[in-house]
């Protein structure tokens, strides 16, 4: 798999921002909530108080987009050129659609716009058909089951 330190940075890039509004929100939730008082939310998420929790929100970012992304190979046994519609049906039953067919490469965003904010908008699930094996790539979880369902496709077309 080859390493892309531009599309790494942006992830924690992201994921930064994503982690910390999330938790400030959570606090903010938490704080107005419940009594308070003797502390003003500003000293509950000022910097310097929270130590811990900015190491473990970039220690996150930085390790998610390791662990979080992947891909795999899919063993068509024949050109996936006749296979298309049925791929496209199979990804699309899985919440996404799709948005470029080009070049071999087909790619599919998540339909759901809640979706797609909670992943923070790196929701992209790629599918290059241009060789055998097909190269399934995207979000660890998304990816995996997509795969999983191309795959029972495929082995069951064999017997066709």
């Amino acid at each position: 798999m080859k390493f892309n330190i531009g599309i790494y940075l942006r992830r924690v890039f992201k994921y930064i921002i994503f982690y910390t509004v999330l938790i400030v929100a959570m606090l903010a939730i938490v704080y107005y909530t419940s009594d308070h008082p003797d502390i003003t939310f500003m000293e509950l998420i000022r910097p310097g108080q929270q130590k811990n929790l900015i190491i473990l929100i970039i220690a996150f970012s930085a390790l998610y987009p390791f662990i979080g992304f992947s891909k795999k190979e899919i063993h068509t046994n024949r050109p996936m050129a006749e296979d298309k519609d049925s791929v496209i049906r199979i990804v699309g039953e899985s919440g996404f659609i799709l948005t470029s067919d080009e070049n071999g490469k087909m790619i599919f965003k998540a339909k759901r716009i809640a979706m797609r904010i909670f992943r923070v908008f790196e929701d992209k699930i790629t599918i290059d058909y241009n060789d055998n094996p097909v190269i399934i790539e995207g979000m660890r979880r998304d990816m995996q089951r997509i795969a999983r369902h191309l795959e029972f496709y495929f082995r069951q077309s064999q017997g066709d």
